[in-house]
């Protein structure tokens, strides 16, 4: 596994599905991340 200590990510759509996937990863590897989602109803 690559070891991202010390790096920097910013994951968007991290509230669920891939994006959260995502985020365990590279959180696994060692980098510290930013996790981002927006979910809006639109026209309700």
């Amino acid at each position: 596994m690559i070891d991202l200590s010390g790096q920097v990510a910013v994951a968007t759509g991290a509230g669920a599905g891939s994006g959260r996937a995502v985020v365990a990863v590279l959180s696994g590897a060692g980098a510290t991340v930013a996790g981002a989602d927006c979910n809006q109803v639109i026209n309700e």
